[in-house]
């Protein structure tokens, strides 16, 4: 036998080991709110693209719809087609589209959004869908879209949430947009929420009723700033998201603001296994690595104060584990 067949074999052998250990399970990476306008790819889309998200699934609330954008109004969310390609770069591959701003230019501007998402190789969930499922590696993962707006996907009546059936190896995610706005919306009091006199939801027993059902994990967003973790029943809860790449008529207000993604490590059960959360500094609606990790931290506090969390630990460079103490 040659020598070169040898090492082969060899290299091969020490390989094995490593594989056999490989765990099983899904890693899920996720993001806020997205809205990146004509303005922001111009200006700073190079800085976008270089950032580089990973997991499985990299999930991402598109707010808003693909089309031209009304100079009279703001506060329509129009993005350009531009946009949906430098998610892509930036790793992002599922978006919900269950959200205020996704009828933004009517229900002919919602369809041609999802399905120009689509044809950029997105997974869409919308509000009054089912869920769309996505064959990453050996599992099944469906994501389900819910809103305060939605006919049919609604985070205002928690009991009407079905349960999920799930097939062998299925994952199920949840995406939720919930929770009210203002200058306290990263702390949760509990109840229903409100922005103004509109209800956005109880987020606890929303998420927690979601996980009753068959959720492995639920992701929320819609308060526009990070909110605590918890740990419910082994599966884990984000309550906010938070902003990501977020232009919007405020954001010269805020040239400073806590940003973040989180990768979810799920074990073959869908149970929370480790995380990990990296913190942005959003510079006006721009992401930029923070190594203050202010968004890391204000989470801790938040899922320790806020939430009372102690089933969850915060070790240091952003890492999240189970402190067994559930």
């Amino acid at each position: 036998m040659s020598r070169c067949v040898l090492a082969w074999l060899f290299v091969a052998l020490l390989r094995m080991p490593l594989l056999a250990r490989e765990p099983a399970g899904l890693t899920v990476t996720a993001v806020g709110d997205v809205r990146i306008t004509a303005a922001q790819a111009n200006d700073h889309g190079e800085r976008l693209r270089k950032i580089r998200l990973r997991g499985d699934l990299v999930f991402a609330n598109f707010e808003g719809v693909i089309g031209d954008p009304v100079p009279s109004d703001p506060w329509k969310f129009a993005v350009p087609r531009e946009a949906a390609g430098i998610l892509r770069q930036m790793g992002i591959t599922a978006v919900s589209l269950a959200n205020n701003h996704a009828l933004d230019l009517g229900e002919d501007g919602y369809r041609e959004t999802a399905a120009a998402l689509r044809g950029e190789g997105f997974q869409v969930a919308g509000g009054d869908e089912p869920g769309t499922i996505a064959k990453l590696k050996a599992h099944r993962v469906r994501l389900i879209a819910f809103s305060f707006c939605s006919q049919r996907n609604n985070v205002n009546h928690p009991d009407a949430v079905p349960a999920f059936s799930k097939a062998a190896g299925e994952f199920v995610i949840v995406s939720a947009h919930m929770g009210g706005e203002n200058h306290l919306s990263n702390w949760i009091f509990g109840g229903m929420e409100y922005f103004g006199d509109e209800p956005r939801g109880d987020v606890v027993a929303f998420s927690r009723r979601s996980i009753d059902a068959g959720a492995d994990l639920v992701l929320g967003h819609g308060p526009h700033m990070p909110r605590g973790l918890e740990l419910y029943k082994g599966k884990l809860i984000v309550y906010s998201l938070g902003n990501f790449a977020f232009d919007y008529p405020g954001a010269a207000w805020h040239p400073h603001a806590p940003g973040y993604s989180i990768s979810i490590r799920l074990d073959e059960s869908g149970n929370f296994s480790t995380g990990r959360i990296d913190s942005y500094d959003l510079r006006n609606g721009v992401p930029v690595p923070d190594k203050s990790a202010a968004a890391y931290r204000a989470i801790r506090d938040l899922t320790w104060r806020n939430l009372k969390q102690t089933a969850l630990s915060f070790p240091g460079n952003g890492r999240v584990e189970k402190s067994h103490k559930e």
